[in-house]
């Protein structure tokens, strides 16, 4: 019988272990949710959003970002770099949103990189 104990003791200590390796990794989850309500109170303060739709622009914005992150490390890995430029940014988000779009997202982010260099 004190060979079953001693196995429970080693195989629950080593769970615990488990647990305190995981307690300290942080989940990797982007949200905007803060950066769509900014954007939103600046277009039309008196506009409200629902939870249900917050949660479907997060995720809307989540998959848009992957996209272009897939989109710039093909084109990095076509090009033979390891370094991914402004550039490069550049045209994957060209290359994933239509028109209209592209343009202004393109004009937002030279913007931003100007800013940051900046400062």
């Amino acid at each position: 019988m004190s060979g079953r104990n001693t196995m429970k003791q080693a195989s629950s200590s080593g769970k615990s272990k488990n647990k305190s390796k995981n307690k300290n990794k942080r989940s990797k989850a982007v949200g905007y949710e803060r950066y769509i309500y900014k954007v939103m109170k600046e277009v039309n303060p008196k506009l409200e959003i629902s939870l249900r739709s917050m949660v479907i622009l997060n995720h809307f914005m989540q998959d848009m970002a992957e996209k272009i992150v897939e989109t710039s490390k093909s084109l990095l890995r076509y090009s033979g770099r390891t370094t991914l430029t402004s550039m490069d940014m550049h045209r994957a988000v060209k290359m994933e949103l239509p028109g209209q779009l592209a343009k202004h997202a393109m004009a937002e982010g030279a913007k931003a990189v100007i800013r940051f260099s900046t400062h």
